[in-house]
């Protein structure tokens, strides 16, 4: 429950300033009256989660990659960690941040360690991070851990942004397809329907198709609207459920080319995911279950599991990966190279490195290959609108002769 900081006059008529915990105002105003006590001033008392549940949503990876960047220079340069915060929080132009810098500077003065402070803020802040944080506070090597972390989250903004530049295009180009076929079923269609209905000879497929398309629209266009819009929530909702988001996950991993793009964009942010825990002294156990939460795609992140319970048998990292259908003979041979050599985040980081650039590859040549699609489409679309059209025409002309 929230906890409230109220001033309330007495019976006597002296002003009482404390704090209490109430589920809500309208409760502590109940409790205060209760106990014969005005209420003059209630303000709910700052939390890390009331600062996180009114802040957290608005602040967004680019503050975070900033705090890390600043903090590692701050530390690095000799700079002790409260005035490196203090510092930090000055400079930031987000009031919500500014107050969880705060918090994390205030638990830190009352001797939490900055991985604990964090973890108040793990919606903020996630797993991996709070994690590397811990360790590399354990062995000293924070700066350094926070050099990577850095490295990684500037790469998962990257990452992100071009793939949903990649999914841009084609979204748009359906999208405007779409909405050029119903602008002509309902506004060009009905237009040509009386000349048509007025030809004695039988219309031809094309245009008898498009007539029905638009009579089906016109008698049961409601119920088609009420449908559709059932069907995008029923599928939103089963999205949710842990077998629909398998389901939906498995089916994107299939689609002809963006499948193999989401595929590549898993096994990098794997990669560089092991990379940057092996690096800053996780343990591999631990490493895994970070990968288990923290990958998107649920048929990997279950998969991440299934390698995990391998793992601890006794398997090792390469022998587990090689069972797996979603990793390729490169990567296996990579990680296995890498645990018999000792060298193992070279490894990592390379494999990480060439998916990036296989990623940024396909990004780049996915409007080349998606064109030929989108062309015939639009193709396809434009040859039944106008044989629909033109076809009855010159089947009258060529009757008339």
């Amino acid at each position: 429950m929230p906890t409230y900081k109220y001033k309330a006059i007495n019976p006597e008529g002296k002003m009482l300033d404390s704090t209490i915990t109430a589920s809500d105002k309208d409760e502590l105003v109940r409790h205060l009256q209760k106990l014969d006590l005005i209420p003059v001033k209630i303000q709910e008392k700052e939390t890390a989660k009331s600062v996180q549940r009114k802040f957290g949503k608005r602040i967004k990876t680019h503050t975070i990659i900033l705090f890390t960047k600043q903090l590692h220079t701050l530390l690095k340069s000799g700079v002790p960690i409260l005035a490196s915060l203090n510092a930090i929080k000055e400079q930031s132009p987000h009031l919500g941040f500014k107050r969880m810098v705060e918090m994390i500077s205030k638990d830190i003065e009352q001797g939490s360690k900055l991985s604990e402070a964090l973890s108040k803020f793990s919606k903020v802040f996630p797993p991996i991070y709070i994690n590397s944080v811990k360790v590399g506070e354990v062995s000293g090597t924070l700066d350094s851990t926070l050099v990577y972390l850095h490295q990684y989250l500037d790469q998962e903004v990257k990452v992100r942004k071009n793939v949903k530049k990649a999914f841009r295009y084609p979204i748009l180009v359906i999208s405007g397809l779409i909405f050029a076929f119903v602008i002509f079923i309902t506004m060009v269609i009905p237009a040509f329907i009386p000349l048509f209905q007025s030809f004695t000879i039988e219309l031809p497929l094309p245009t008898r198709i498009l007539i029905w398309v638009h009579d089906v629209i016109q008698s049961h266009g409601i119920l088609l609207i009420l449908g559709f819009v059932g069907l995008i929530i029923a599928l939103y909702f089963y999205k949710k459920t842990p077998q629909g988001k398998y389901n939906f996950d498995y089916f994107l991993l299939k689609l002809p080319i963006m499948g193999s793009l989401l595929n590549k964009v898993s096994i990098s942010r794997f990669a560089k995911i092991f990379y940057t825990m092996n690096r800053t002294g996780v343990p591999v156990i631990q490493t895994f279950k970070l990968l288990e939460n923290n990958l998107e795609n649920e048929v990997f992140r279950r998969e991440m599991s299934v390698i995990l319970s391998k793992i601890k048998k006794g398997q090792g990292i390469a022998n587990s990966l090689s069972q797996s259908p979603l990793f390729t003979p490169f990567i296996v041979e990579m990680v296995a190279i890498g645990e018999k050599a000792g060298s193992l985040d070279d490894m990592l980081d390379s494999v990480s490195q060439y998916y990036d650039s296989e990623v940024n590859e396909t990004i780049d040549n996915m409007t080349s290959m998606i064109e030929p699609v989108i062309t015939v489409l639009l193709g396809g679309m434009v040859l039944i609108f106008a044989l629909a059209i033109f076809l009855p025409m010159w089947d009258l002309i060529g009757a008339i002769r």
